[in-house]
C-alpha cells in the first residue's frame, strides 16, 4: 500500500560487500538521516530488507532518489577508505559474469 504523498526508492548492497559487523549499517542509517535532517527531507520510514536498503521519504520520488544518490556517494566512500572495497552495486554487478 502507498501513501499519497510519500516516495519510497532503494538500494541494493554490493555481493561482496561485508554487512556482518553491525556498524556498518548502523553507519548507513545514520548517515542517511544526518543528509536528510541537512537537506530537509523528512524520511517517513528506513530499514534493511535482505541485502537492501529502503527508504520512504515525504515528497516526490526524486526526493527519495536524490537522498539515496547522496547516501550511496558518501558511504561508498567511507567503505573504500576503510579498505573494504564496494558497498553498492552498479550496473556492471548485475549484468553478471562475462557479459
Amino acid at each position: 500500500m502507498s501513501d499519497a504523498g510519500i516516495a519510497r526508492a532503494s538500494l541494493a548492497t554490493h555481493p561482496e560487500a561485508d554487512l556482518e559487523d553491525p556498524r556498518v549499517p548502523e553507519t548507513i542509517v545514520a548517515a542517511a538521516r544526518g543528509i536528510a535532517e541537512r537537506t530537509g527531507v523528512e524520511i517517513v520510514d528506513i530499514e534493511w530488507r535482505s541485502r537492501t536498503l529502503a527508504v520512504g521519504v515525504r515528497g516526490p520520488e526524486i526526493t527519495a532518489i536524490g537522498l539515496l544518490a547522496e547516501l550511496r556517494r558518501s558511504t561508498d566512500r567511507w567503505h573504500r577508505d576503510r579498505g573494504d572495497g564496494p558497498l553498492w552495486q552498479d550496473g556492471d554487478d548485475r549484468r553478471g559474469p562475462g557479459v
